[in-house]
């Protein structure tokens, strides 16, 4: 799920582990966890979509990395 992209975050790994220790514990059934993990997936990318303002556009990098891919099989 693209969704979970942003766990491998410093804040999506740090939520991973307070709830691996909730769970542990037994203070939250690991059905909670999942469904907490699923809502910080929707509101991360919620946020993201509508904070954030700068997009990158990686076509103009296309012809470069080709450019220099066709100058090192000539070298």
């Amino acid at each position: 799920m693209a969704y979970q992209l942003y766990r491998n975050t410093t804040l999506g790994n740090s939520l991973q582990e307070s709830l691996d220790e909730l769970i542990q514990s037994q203070q939250i059934t690991p059905q909670l966890a999942l469904q907490v993990l699923l809502q910080f997936d929707k509101a991360i990318n919620s946020a993201l979509a509508q904070r954030v303002r700068n997009r990158v556009n990686f076509r103009i990098l296309a012809p470069i990395l080709q450019n220099e891919q066709e100058r090192r099989a000539a070298s």
